[in-house]
C-alpha cells in the first residue's frame, strides 16, 4: 500500500468528515462563500478532483458539500448542484440548526433565525430579480438604466447616499447613468474612499446583448478625475465581460489608478441574493477587486 492510499479526506481540502446509511460526506466550509464567477468555479473544479481523487482510493465517490453562512445566486448555485454539490447555506443551516437544538451556536455566524412569512425586503429582493430577468438585452435601455438605479439603491443606499442622475462634467462631454456619493464612516465603501478615492461612485449601466467593449471602459474613464467624482466605477452589464477588456481595465488602474468593475447580470442576483438574506451585497464587490488585483 502506498503512502497516498492512506490519504485523509481532510488532508485534500476538506474540513469536516462523516458517514450516515448513504455513506461518506466531506464538507468545505467557507467563510464568507464564493461569489465572483470566477471563485465559483475555482470551488467547484477543487472539490469535484477532489472528490475523484478520493473515489479512486476508495472505490465510492463521497458527497461533497459546500458549507457557507451566506446564499448563492441560482445561477452560481446550479453551477454546484449540477457538479452533484451538494450546498448547505444560511437557510439550510439556520433550518437544521432548529432541528438539532443548536440555535444558539447557529446565532453566532448567522444571527438570529425564525421561520417566518417574506419581509418587505425580501419581497422588494425578488422583484428586482424578476425585473432583471424580465428586461431583455438590447433596445429596452431606458428600462434597464431604470432599474439599475433601484437595483444600486437598493443595495448601497445606505450607507451610500441616494443617486444623482445622468450627470455631465463641466464640459457636457461625459454624462454618467448614475453617482452615489460616499460618505460611509466605515465598511468597505469607506476603505473604498480612502484607497481608491471612491468619493463619488460612478455607475454606467449598458443593456447589451452581448460584451461591452473597450470604448465603454474609456468612455468611463475619461470621466473619472481625481479632482472630480474620483477613481472609482461600476459598469452594470448583461453578461461577462469578454477576456481582452482585461487589458484595458488594467491599464486603467496600473497607469491611471482608475479601478473600473463590471458586474454582469450573474452578479447582481447574486448581490440581490446576498441582500435578501441580510448578508452584506458588497462583498461580491470586495472578491472582484481582489480577484482582479491578484490576476496582474
Amino acid at each position: 500500500m502506498t503512502p497516498d492510499e492512506h490519504l485523509h479526506p481532510g488532508d485534500v481540502g476538506f474540513d469536516i468528515e462523516f458517514s450516515n446509511d448513504a455513506g461518506l460526506h466531506l464538507v468545505e466550509c467557507k467563510v464568507p462563500g464564493p461569489q465572483t464567477r470566477h471563485r465559483v468555479g475555482a470551488v467547484v473544479e477543487k472539490l469535484v478532483a477532489t472528490r475523484e481523487r478520493i473515489k479512486e482510493r476508495a472505490g465510492q465517490p463521497p458527497q461533497a458539500i459546500l458549507a457557507i453562512p451566506g446564499t448563492l445566486s441560482p445561477e452560481s448555485l446550479e453551477q454546484f448542484t449540477s457538479s452533484g454539490i451538494e450546498v448547505w447555506d444560511r437557510t439550510w443551516l439556520a433550518a437544521n440548526s432548529i432541528k438539532a437544538g443548536r440555535v444558539g451556536e447557529a446565532a453566532k455566524f448567522l444571527g438570529e433565525y425564525t421561520p417566518h412569512a417574506s419581509s418587505p425586503l425580501e419581497d422588494r429582493a425578488d422583484d428586482l430579480r424578476e425585473q432583471l430577468g424580465a428586461i431583455p438585452p438590447g433596445p429596452a435601455w431606458v428600462e434597464y438604466q431604470k432599474l439599475c438605479r433601484e437595483i444600486a439603491e437598493f443595495l448601497f443606499c445606505p450607507p451610500l447616499s441616494p443617486p444623482i442622475w445622468e450627470r455631465s462634467n463641466f464640459s457636457s462631454v461625459n454624462r454618467r447613468d448614475l453617482i452615489l456619493p460616499n460618505y460611509a464612516l466605515d465598511g468597505l465603501w469607506a476603505y473604498l474612499r480612502t484607497r481608491y478615492q471612491a468619493d463619488y461612485v460612478v455607475i454606467d449601466a449598458k443593456n447589451y446583448s452581448e460584451s461591452i467593449e473597450k470604448d465603454e471602459i474609456l468612455q468611463i474613464a475619461n470621466y473619472l478625475q481625481r479632482q472630480g467624482v474620483g477613481l472609482f466605477a461600476l459598469i452594470f452589464s448583461r453578461t461577462e465581460p469578454d477576456s481582452r477588456l482585461l487589458y484595458t481595465l488594467r491599464e486603467q488602474w496600473v497607469v491611471y489608478d482608475k479601478m473600473i468593475i463590471v458586474l454582469s447580470d450573474s452578479d447582481v442576483m447574486q448581490m440581490l441574493s446576498d441582500k435578501r438574506a441580510g448578508t452584506d451585497p458588497t462583498e461580491l464587490i470586495r472578491q472582484k477587486i481582489e480577484d482582479f488585483r491578484l490576476s496582474i
